[in-house]
C-alpha cells in the first residue's frame, strides 16, 4: 500500500495575503466613487436649497396671474393684487411671510438676514442673503393682464 503524502501549508498564507490585496486594490476606486457620489446627493438633498427652491416656485404663483404689484417697506416686500385679494410677501424678523389681506402670517423662507425686492419695468428681481451668509437671487418677469 502506497502512503499519500500531505502536502504542507507553507506559502499558503503568503498567496492569500496577495489574493486579497488584488480584491482590496479593485475595491477601492470603487469606495471612492461612491463616496464622491454620496457627497453630491446629500448636496442636492440640502434642506436650505430645497426650501429656496421652494419659495422661489411660490412666489413665482403669485406673480402668475396678478393684476398688479407694488414694491412696500422700502424695498423688504411686494404687494400682489390677483383677483381682487391682497397678498403681501415681506420680510418679518428672520423670515418671509405672506399675509392675505394684512391678516395673519404664513412662513414662506426662514433663515433670512435680508431681502431686497427691485420693480424695473416688468422684471422683478429678489436678493435674499440667509443667515448662514449664503447668498440667493431670482428674477421674474411680471405681465399684467390685457
Amino acid at each position: 500500500m502506497r502512503r499519500i503524502n500531505r502536502l504542507d501549508e507553507q506559502g499558503f498564507s503568503f498567496i492569500t495575503s496577495i489574493f486579497d490585496m488584488l480584491v482590496l486594490l479593485t475595491m477601492l476606486p470603487l469606495i471612492v466613487l461612491f463616496y464622491s457620489f454620496a457627497l453630491s446627493f446629500t448636496e442636492d438633498l440640502d434642506p436650505h436649497q430645497v426650501e429656496w427652491q421652494l419659495f422661489a416656485i411660490d412666489l413665482q404663483s403669485y406673480l402668475n396671474n396678478s393684476d398688479s404689484l407694488e414694491i412696500i417697506n422700502g424695498g423688504s416686500g411686494i404687494r400682489v393684487v390677483q383677483m381682487g385679494e391682497e397678498f403681501d410677501i415681506e420680510v418679518y424678523t428672520d423670515m418671509i411671510r405672506k399675509q392675505k389681506d394684512r391678516k395673519g402670517h404664513e412662513v414662506m423662507l426662514t433663515r433670512v438676514r435680508s431681502c431686497h425686492f427691485s420693480l424695473a419695468g416688468n422684471t422683478l428681481k429678489v436678493r435674499t442673503e440667509f443667515t448662514t451668509g449664503s447668498l440667493e437671487e431670482a428674477e421674474y418677469v411680471f405681465t399684467q393682464p390685457q
